[in-house]
């Protein structure tokens, strides 16, 4: 969720958001598949975390596996979700995977935007080999939480995540050090099965499955205990029991569910500990219906959330949900939110899936509610505006909104937000508007219209040269003059390339942007000298050596193919 809170929760729920390192202390009942988890990520190569949406998977690995990990001194690379960061301009380097630049940059944020850019998996994990006391190599720790992201059906192109993928598991199979693990929902867990049956790599398969009853009464209550709670003793139990029960539409007929799914616990706790009655010694309100009425308000903010971030009105979320509702256990078919021209874009249901209130059934023809307690709840909101008001989006909302839906592959969307943010009031500072405006310009350069890109990342060069910025002019400055000599502007391509090289140090990745540009504007053996000294000092980084390779073949009287 976008706008949910990173810092620890005042109180014992976290809500909608996973479990973070810092919420280690309150990450409770999961101690056993803890343990599991760390033996199998510690013994195979291939670890596959799977379960289904909203169980606490990103949560076992943050606040569960990876500390217990790092506790123990090995080497662990931080855990996250993939996302484009203009900060390095996709012009820059065009030629490597945008998820590999955004995996290392994951994986490695010290080093991200000057040293990793241009570096291939398997390179990176050269440059952090490393032995124990005996000689041995030390294991490398990595996650990718959610790859479901790069297997579900969306508007970003496949080939690039079909790349990335092999490019991981090719890292896999020649770095015997790396130990890797890979979460994903149930629905997509035999489509990896197919990519992970194609490599010789060992692997092993972690199942995670809701909260029984009585694992979820005593976390709750230990919870509480940890942030002094007052309440009765008994709460924990009913708030238990009311996240496993459903009611028909009138508020009769209760069935109970045999597990509680951790996502709606903390959905309805923190609903419930925000309230009212979080302040004294009641939890659960003894009326259904004021439960009800509780996460109703909770509902409503979610979906405007949604429609917020999608740029649609709340009723279309909600108008949705409502047949989803309304068809049980049919569900609602796919094709009803692949119609490209309604406001419902596979966008918004994903998003809804993400926040765990629907979820695809068995064969992934049609999606159904996540959560029958939320029916109600649900229903009772009116099909009709009922903004509560969001907050004022801060200075950096929009554009972590911009970058994930240009992760997405939604580049309308990423660009309207960034076109919103820059007129916002108030003004952002000069780096965000820096890095929208990069924004902007990698999504020019995408689709090809490089004289557009051109201006954006000149614009964003002023900026970044506003507050003294040098490094991330001189990236701007290489991405511009890319645009300038294919929009066919080379006298400005070469001048702002001459102006980048003024500027550049030992960013070796900077450096070879540099190379390719001058191999562009025909200058070779200048791109060679510039890509020589990119991989000073040995090594190098992958799109150099790449680059030098195929210039030389080039001058060697081969076919001059996949020039920049």
């Amino acid at each position: 969720m976008i706008r949910a809170a990173v810092g620890r929760a005042p109180g014992p729920f976290v809500g909608a958001r996973p479990f973070l390192a810092q919420d280690r202390d309150f990450f409770l009942g999961r101690r056993a598949e803890t343990e599991e988890l760390v033996r199998s990520w510690s013994r195979c190569r291939l670890t596959v975390l799977h379960g289904d949406n909203g169980v606490g998977k990103t949560s076992l690995v943050n606040a569960g596996a990876f500390p217990a990990l790092t506790d123990r001194g090995s080497i662990v690379l931080p855990p996250g979700e993939l996302c484009f960061d203009p900060a390095f301009p996709a012009a820059v380097l065009p030629g490597q995977n945008p998820y590999t630049r955004a995996l290392l940059a994951l994986w490695s944020p010290s080093d991200f935007p000057t040293r990793t850019p241009g570096t291939s998996i398997t390179d990176f994990l050269r440059t952090h080999e490393s032995t124990d006391r005996q000689g041995l190599p030390r294991p490398v720790f990595a996650a990718l939480d959610q790859t479901e992201l790069l297997l579900r059906r969306s508007t970003a192109p496949e080939q690039p995540r079909k790349d990335f993928l092999d490019e991981l598991f090719t890292a896999l199979e020649h770095r015997t050090e790396l130990r890797l693990l890979l979460t994903v929902r149930t629905e997509h867990l035999d489509e990896l099965r197919r990519l992970v049956d194609k490599r010789e790599v060992e692997h092993a398969e972690v199942g995670l499955v809701p909260f029984g009853p009585g694992t979820a009464a005593d976390a709750v209550a230990r919870c509480l205990a940890l942030v002094g709670s007052r309440l009765a003793p008994t709460e924990p139990g009913r708030l238990v029991e009311e996240a496993r029960t459903v009611r028909d539409p009138r508020g009769r007929h209760p069935a109970r569910s045999d597990t509680v799914d951790p996502s709606l616990l903390q959905f309805l706790g923190l609903a419930l500990w925000e309230g009212a009655a979080g302040s004294g010694t009641t939890l659960v309100p003894d009326s259904g219906t004021e439960i009800d009425h509780v996460l109703t308000e909770r509902l409503a903010a979610v979906l405007e959330e949604v429609a917020a971030e999608h740029l649609v009105p709340p009723d279309v979320p909600h108008a949705w949900l409502r047949r989803v509702v309304a068809a049980g256990e049919r569900g609602v078919g796919r094709p009803a939110c692949e119609d490209t021209g309604s406001a419902l874009t596979p966008g918004v249901v994903h998003a809804l899936e993400d926040r765990h209130l629907v979820t695809p059934n068995r064969d992934g023809s049609a999606y159904l509610l996540r959560h029958p307690r939320l029916a109600r709840p649900l229903m009772a909101l009116p099909l009709t505006p009922y903004a509560r008001g969001l907050s004022p989006w801060a200075e950096r909302d929009r554009l972590d909104i911009a970058r994930a839906a240009h992760t997405r592959g939604q580049a309308e969307l990423a660009a309207e937000h960034a076109r919103r943010a820059l007129r916002a009031e108030p003004v952002p500072g000069p780096r965000t508007r820096a890095l929208l405006t990069a924004l902007l310009g990698d999504l020019a350069f995408e689709r090809g219209d490089h004289a557009a890109a051109a201006g954006h990342y000149a614009d964003a060069a002023r900026e970044r040269e506003s507050v003294g910025d040098g490094a991330a002019v001189s990236r701007l400055l290489v991405a511009e003059a890319r645009n300038r000599l294919l929009s066919g502007d080379r006298s400005a391509g070469l001048a702002r390339l001459g102006a980048a090289e003024e500027r550049v140090h030992a960013d070796p990745s900077l450096r070879t942007g540099i190379g390719q540009v001058l191999w562009l504007a025909g200058q070779a053996q200048s791109a060679l000298d510039v890509l020589e000294g990119a991989m000073a000092g040995g090594g190098g980084i992958s799109e150099a050596r790449r680059t030098r390779g195929e210039i030389r073949a080039e001058q060697r009287g081969a076919a001059g193919q996949g020039r920049f």
